[in-house]
């Protein structure tokens, strides 16, 4: 082998720091490549669209009704313009379906979106490119990746680990491009100082004519680069060349740069402009301060709204990486730069002004800590390789260690791990909830005449993408516009609504015409209660997320539309025609996988929980009511609404379980003569409903709750492990209620495999012990006894499936059809049983495979009439697509039922006439057992369109269903069901008459069972 020199150890350590800097790139792209959760992108690239239609930059305001006309300084009409034109290319690249015009618009978006994220990120990588590249020759590559790594990639904080280093997080602004201009600015420097390269100082003035025209942070620019020349009239340093300019020479640069900047279309205004947030650090405070207005030397700070508590952790770590910066040059005093220095302590102050500027600082940190450590390191030790143990340790095992922390910082970012709820995530494109677009596009149609107010920009950002030009906005996030009077307006008018003050909030509103208000729930639940309750308001619009109010004295046009779409659950439940749409899929079940990718964990709700749950809660969370029928009906629209959109939300499958536990209560209350009324509401919270007679409400409950404990993530904490807790105990009682004890046993499983020490007392510990192992009893002697029926009697999967069922072993059952239906053993007995047990279990899932690729009148499902229909339909009202179901019980199960049942009744009458009376009466016979099966089918439907949001569809078949069983056990239900609907009852049969045609109290609705249940 070669001997080891000192040429070959710094040729070795100058691979091993490629791979340390490929590290450090992939992780500034992982932190930088987040999904877009800020709103302010929305305003600026519906400005680009018009710029590039006009051809010319946008300067009056064309969005809001508030500034309508106004001069608007807008600065980076250049970021603007080019992101409109490549996110428009970038949509016209994603795939369309021309029979979905609707989800292929809302695809090119998202890929539109996610090429500017992946533009961003690799913004964010030039970015560390270039800082990597301000420092001397020789070594010194592995500690500038570590700077940059601290400033642009990972670093901890107060609040935790924050991808994007000291600069946080990149967002896809104008900003993350300003920082990669000031990295070229502070690259033009070192040549030109510390390199000795003059015309090197000439590319600044080209790069702020870009820069004045792409972000604010141009003045930020200016000031380091007046740092910068500051330094050169001082005693010049050992380490600045000797053909470093002049101070006069570097002023004649800075002046020019600075006239430069003017060549935006603003001229001059662009310097009031970006000066702004410094001059507010010198007027008296007006309101709460925004993140934006935040300082680290001001008082805000300490306060809980904004510093969280944290404050003086917030100062340390401030101080920390300032102190670190003097620190670097202490160490290198012998080399220390005035100019170097002057621009560290601009940016420092900057910093600390405003924390806004903490990414200026990031990236002047970065270059200014790494030169100062690498020209220690060469006037201490050298450019030329180290030999010896120790060195050797140092240099490989030190890059080792470097590597593998950058890897696993990445690995963390990709897989969320450490991340807490509503940190950014990894991904591209957007997350549609976290925008006001539901009800920007419900306004774009609505016809208000009236102007509405938004309470927020983010409302405002919303309105201008999707709502624009039909709605203009009160205010926006858009720089450089408002007046203070609007946003002092502003904050009066909601602190007036808030309190309801008609004499403060009238005259406001009248200033502009304004008939409606947004308001934002989860962050003004106090205004939403008020307005709430309000005579002075009539809510009219919730989609979980924003709840429109309108004005109780608007003009007539706008007062009539409020008063139609008012928020009122009986008018909303039973009158109106809303159709829920339908969910996509089954929910996927969470994995071992999700231990370590935690991005099911860290999403918030679909918005239309929330709505939901305040259906349930009714109007005063702080008093909930018991929710009626028509509250649970809604909360099971907007929980369908909210899987339709997001199938794996396991808060809205919780919510089912809710909605429908309430109303199995409340229509088994109706079967036993009690009113639904506030006075009954604790009689029926203790009423014990009877599963076998509302077996459909019974499928709904199981499949939610089922559902709700397939998608929870894995719990983490003890609340968490008690919620899943929770739940696998209601639905073990569920079970246990209709005698699914192999199933309850599992769930009982379930729940003792969740405990932790301490979780639970020990007694009811060991009581879950002793009922598991009661039941596993049971199960074990059942499974026994079926082996002996196969063994000794020869029996088939039917057969033992059967006798599964007989003794509470529906678990049992469904293995024994599956093995049949694998080996082929009589498919066309054992796939409709099978399915009809999915379904009754609550795992519609699994019936819905055994259907993939059937047709409407598959025999396979059953032969006889409408059997194959009714189990499709079954199944697909089960998984939340209430609108096929119907279809499929409406269009085909009832009807095939209805001409079979004809068609027998008037073959008896055939074989009546012929003489065969022993035919006919074999034939009559079996008729009340088809009419009770399609009266129950009716009822089916009906439910199905209640839910499914048509209500208008739901009266025929509820009568029908009276007309065919007038006495039904279920007609206490359908007759509140009809009042509701506004509807007659049908007559029922008088009691003498109800011998002759009885209500034999179906236990099943399954088309080959003799007694279905209701």
């Amino acid at each position: 082998p070669e001997p080891w020199t000192p040429e070959r150890v710094a040729e070795w350590n100058a691979y091993y720091d490629l791979y340390v800097t490929l590290g450090v790139l992939l992780l500034a792209f992982v932190a930088s490549a987040n999904k877009i959760t800020h709103s302010s992108i929305w305003p600026q690239l519906q400005v680009g669209r018009m710029i590039v239609e006009k051809a010319a930059p946008v300067v009056t305001d064309p969005f809001s009704y508030t500034a309508e006309g106004r001069r608007w300084v807008n600065i980076p009409w250049l970021f603007e313009a080019s992101h409109a034109m490549l996110h428009r290319a970038a949509s016209g690249l994603a795939p369309t379906d021309p029979t979905d015009p609707a989800a292929s618009a809302t695809r090119a978006d998202q890929f539109g979106a996610g090429v500017l994220v992946a533009l961003n990120a690799l913004a964010r990588v030039a970015t560390v490119l270039v800082v990597l590249g301000i420092r001397r020759r020789g070594p010194g590559l592995w500690w500038a990746a570590v700077c940059a790594t601290v400033a642009l990639g990972v670093v901890f904080s107060p609040v935790g680990w924050i991808s994007g280093g000291i600069a946080t997080p990149a967002r896809v602004e104008p900003e993350t491009w300003g920082q990669l201009l000031l990295a070229l600015e502070l690259v033009a420097l070192h040549r030109t100082i510390n390199l000795g390269r003059r015309g090197a100082a000439l590319a600044l003035i080209p790069l702020f004519l870009l820069w004045a025209n792409l972000d604010d942070s141009f003045v930020a620019g200016l000031i380091v680069l007046a740092a910068a020349v500051a330094g050169l009239g001082l005693t010049r340093s050992r380490c600045d060349d000797a053909g470093a300019p002049s101070l006069p020479a570097g002023l004649a640069v800075w002046t020019a740069c600075a006239v430069a900047c003017l060549a935006n279309p603003s001229s001059y205004r662009v310097y009031p402009a970006a000066l702004e947030p410094i001059a507010q650090l010198f007027r008296p405070s007006a309101g709460a301060p925004t993140y934006d207005q935040l300082s680290y030397f001001g008082k805000s700070i300490w306060g809980d709204e904004l510093g969280k508590g944290l404050g003086g952790y917030l100062v340390a770590y401030y101080l920390l990486f300032v102190g670190l910066g003097v620190g670097s040059f202490a160490l290198n005093r012998r080399h220390f730069s005035p100019s170097r220095f002057l621009m560290f302590a601009a940016a420092a102050v900057l910093w600390g002004a405003l924390i806004r500027f903490n990414a200026a600082f990031a990236v002047v940190f970065a270059a200014t800590v790494t030169l100062n450590g690498q020209e220690w390191y060469h006037d201490r030790f050298g450019t030329r390789g180290r030999l010896g143990r120790g060195w050797a340790l140092w240099s490989i095992g030190g890059r080792a260690v470097t590597i593998l922390l950058v890897f696993t910082l990445s690995a963390t970012i990709l897989t969320g791990w450490g991340q807490s709820f509503g940190e950014v995530t990894f991904g591209f494109g957007y997350d549609p909830d976290d925008f006001a677009f539901e009800a920007a596009d419900y306004l774009k149609s609505a016809p208000i005449r009236g102007r509405v107010l938004n309470t927020t920009m983010l409302q405002g950002d919303s309105l201008i993408w999707r709502a624009w030009p039909e709605r203009k906005t009160f205010i926006d996030s858009r720089q450089h516009l408002f007046p203070p009077e609007v946003l002092r307006r502003l904050q009066e008018t909601r602190i007036a609504l808030k309190d309801d003050a008609v004499g403060r909030w009238k005259p406001l509103l009248e200033t502009y015409q304004i008939s409606a208000v947004m308001i934002q729930e989860a962050g003004a639940s106090n205004t939403y209660r008020m307005l709430s309750r309000s005579p002075s308001w009539i809510p009219f619009y919730d989609d979980g997320d924003i709840v429109m109010f309108g004005r109780a004295d608007a003009p007539a046009a706008d007062l009539a539309y409020f008063k139609a779409n008012r928020l009122e659950p009986e008018e909303l439940a039973y009158r109106r025609s809303k159709p829920a749409p339908p969910t996509e899929r089954p929910p996927s079940p969470t994995t071992w996988m999700d231990q370590i990718f935690r991005r099911r964990a860290l999403a918030r709700p679909q918005p239309h929980t929330r709505a939901a749950r305040r259906w349930l809660e009714g109007p005063n969370p702080d008093a909930p009511l018991w929710p009626d029928p028509a509250r649970c009906l809604l909360a099971i629209r907007e929980a369908r609404a909210a899987l339709a959109r997001r199938p794996d939300d396991t808060r809205a499958y919780r919510l089912l379980s809710v909605a429908y536990r309430n109303l199995m209560a409340e229509e088994a209350a109706l079967q036993a003569g009690l009113k639904l009324t506030p006075e009954t509401a604790a009689q029926v919270r203790r009423l014990r409903p009877r599963a076998g007679q509302l077996m459909t409400r019974f499928r709904q409950r199981a499949t939610a709750l089922n559902y709700a404990i397939q998608t929870t993530p894995p719990p983490r904490s003890r609340l968490d492990r008690r919620a899943l807790f929770d739940l696998n105990d209601e639905l073990s009682q569920l079970y246990l209620s209709v005698n699914f004890v192999d199933l309850a046993r599992d769930r009982i499983g379930a729940m003792l495999d969740l405990l932790m020490p301490g979780d639970v007392p020990n007694e009811d510990r060991d009581r879950l012990r002793s009922s598991q192992a009661r039941l596993d009893g049971q199960v074990t002697q059942v499974r026994q006894r079926m082996d002996e029926l196969r063994d000794e009697s020869q029996a088939g999967p039917m057969q033992r499936a059967s006798f599964a069922v007989s003794q509470g072993m529906p678990g049992l059952a469904i293995q024994e059809l599956e093995e049949a239906l694998q080996t082929g053993i009589a498919p066309g007995a054992v796939k409709p049983r099978l399915f009809d047990l999915d379904c009754d279990t609550g795992q519609p899932e699994k019936a819905l495979e055994l259907i993939s690729g059937s047709n409407i009148d598959d025999p396979a499902l059953g032969s006889e009439p409408g059997a194959a229909a009714l189990r499709q339909g079954r199944v697909y009202f089960l998984l939340g697509n209430a609108e096929y179901a119907a279809i499929l019980w409406e269009k085909h199960a009832i009807p095939r039922l209805r001409f079979d049942r004809s068609f027998q009744a008037l073959g008896a009458a055939l074989a009546l006439v012929r003489g065969e009376a022993q035919t006919a009466t074999s034939t009559v016979l079996t008729i009340p057992n088809k009419t009770n099966a399609e009266a129950l089918w009716e009822i089916d439907l009906a439910l199905c369109r209640l839910e499914g949001g048509t209500p208008g569809l739901a009266a025929e078949p509820f009568t029908d269903a009276l007309k065919l069983v007038p006495n039904l056990s279920a007609r206490p239900i359908i007759a509140y069901y009809l009042e509701k609907l506004g509807k007659q009852v049908p007559p029922a049969l008088p009691a003498e008459d109800t011998s002759a045609l009885k209500d034999q109290a179906p236990k099943d609705q399954n088309p080959e069972n003799r007694e279905p249940k209701e």
